[in-house]
């Protein structure tokens, strides 16, 4: 999920940088701070987007540094246990699919790709479903869902998992295949139940 915050905070400047619009001398130097961060109250920092105030600079002796306390603003992006979110298949491997879900890259374990039995296909390559025509390849674009979450310092050491089996997650086009199953079964079903009705009549 992205959202924006607003942070009080404090930036040094180098004085060699002190040269042009102070408020843009100033975001530069928090985007080269913040930028690519990770929070574990706010998420991963993506930007820095604008400069709200800052105060004088201040001199700290012992220090060549310019300070400036700051109120800035940023986007960021934090991923939220059992969220629903669109992604697109990475990478196919034998244990699952690597989905980029915005900056974050999570893991589809295989047993979590569709509800269908399935198994992995290195000629696809991808994952193709045991009793169904349902596929999955690398640069489909699905909907998933955050299943387990593990937060580290950096992206390439926090783990997300991800889950497709439920309904209504997975590619697009699942869905047009279980409603046209679903219809089907229904008709079966009515036929079935229609058959039987005439059956009893029979025998009356």
């Amino acid at each position: 999920m992205y959202n924006k915050y607003n942070i009080d905070g404090i930036v040094a400047v180098s004085p060699l940088s002190l040269s042009g619009e102070l408020k843009d001398i100033i975001l530069d130097q928090l985007s080269k701070d913040y930028e690519g961060i990770m929070d574990k109250d706010i998420g991963l920092i993506l930007c820095v987007t604008d400069v709200l105030e800052h105060s004088d600079g201040e001199i700290i002796a012992g220090d060549s540094n310019v300070f400036f306390k700051v109120k800035f603003s940023v986007v960021s992006f934090m991923p939220k246990l059992h969220e629903i979110i669109r992604g697109k298949v990475s990478q196919a491997t034998d244990f699952g699919a690597f989905i980029n879900i915005g900056p974050f890259e999570g893991l589809c374990h295989v047993s979590q790709v569709m509800p269908d039995f399935n198994s992995y296909n290195p000629e696809l390559p991808g994952f193709s479903a045991k009793d169904s025509n349902k596929i999955l390849v690398v640069e489909d674009k699905v909907l998933t869902r955050i299943a387990n979450i593990s937060f580290k310092k950096t992206i390439a050491d926090t783990k997300i998992g991800l889950t497709m089996r439920q309904d209504g997650l997975g590619k697009e086009e699942w869905l047009l295949m279980d409603s046209k199953s679903t219809k089907k079964k229904t008709s079966k079903r009515n036929i079935s139940s229609k058959e039987s009705t005439r059956k009893k009549g029979g025998k009356k």
